[in-house]
């Protein structure tokens, strides 16, 4: 049996989610059972005395905002929980941006197993969408405990900068839950470093959280590989890296300067991606450049 939530608090809109969803998976999916939520204390509700499968969320209820502030609470107490955001009012940069303060682990590390995210227009054909979250939800649920135990082991091993097992792990969660977005974005960053052209290429098509994401990890990959050579030996974290390199006065006031604001950019990048500018992105590249050159 998989379950269903619509949680909106119009009724016409639920009915016509409802249509809609039955419409987008056909008869051969009879089994699904339905839930209603006109607020969303009552989906709260819902969601904790049932094992629910897919969530539909509307952003507005009694005040603008309320069922997108209710989804950090959401993310936290139903980790396993597949999420279509349905709304009308926000477009999809927008509110991918808003819940990035809760999310932003989901991109670069496996803190999070995983789940199908989703944020749809109310005026638009949801058909494929309805289709992609019920097929990846199912087999999600089928697979649950394998695809949890699979993100906890790749987490050990990205710990350990295991890179190499960390890929394959990834590699094994899309076999079983194909198109998992997580995994995906994962191996992408893994399986080769970061370049220049990616992150510019990505702030050129407007997909300023990912262009930021990957400019954090290009300049933490950076700024490591140059301790690494600057002193002889690897360290874990970029906090251990300047207190190492401080200890050990071999970088000039200047270039220490430099390595700061360098590292100041990289937490900026990863916590406040949309504070990111392009021209941030460029100046940043001339600097990591400058500070190479002692080595050279």
């Amino acid at each position: 049996m998989f379950k269903i939530l619509i949680a909106d608090d119009n009724y016409e809109d639920r009915e016509l989610l409802r249509l809609e969803i039955q419409q987008a998976l056909g008869p051969e999916n009879a089994q699904i059972t339905f839930y209603e939520a006109s607020s969303v204390n009552k989906a709260k509700e819902l969601l904790r005395v049932n094992d629910i499968d897919l969530l539909t969320l509307d952003i507005q209820f009694d005040r603008l905002s309320e069922g997108i502030d209710a989804l950090p609470e959401l993310f936290e107490k139903h980790p396993a929980l597949s999420i279509v955001v349905i709304s009308g009012k926000l477009d999809k940069n927008e509110v991918t941006e808003r819940l990035f303060r809760f999310t932003k682990d989901n991109v670069l590390k496996g803190k999070r197993w995983a789940r199908h995210f989703d944020v749809l227009d109310k005026k638009d054909d949801k058909k494929e969408a309805l289709q992609h979250a019920y097929s990846f939800a199912l087999k999600q649920k089928e697979a649950a405990d394998n695809v949890r135990d699979l993100f906890l082991l790749a987490e050990s091993y990205l710990e350990k900068e295991e890179l190499n097992k960390c890929v394959e792990v990834y590699q094994k969660i899309q076999s079983i839950a194909p198109g998992e977005i997580e995994s995906s974005e994962n191996l992408k960053i893994l399986k080769g470093p970061v370049t220049r052209e990616q992150i510019v290429q990505h702030i050129l098509s407007g997909d300023r959280i990912v262009a930021s994401l990957l400019f954090g990890h290009y300049l933490e990959t950076r700024l490591k590989t140059f301790t690494r050579r600057l002193l002889g030996r690897a360290f874990t974290s970029l906090a251990q890296c300047i207190k190492e390199i401080e200890k050990s006065r071999k970088l000039p006031v200047a270039k220490a300067e430099l390595y700061h604001k360098l590292m100041r950019l990289r937490n900026k990048a990863i916590h406040r991606p949309s504070d990111i500018s392009e021209k941030e992105v460029q100046v940043a590249f001339k600097s990591m450049k400058s500070l190479e050159d002692l080595r050279k």
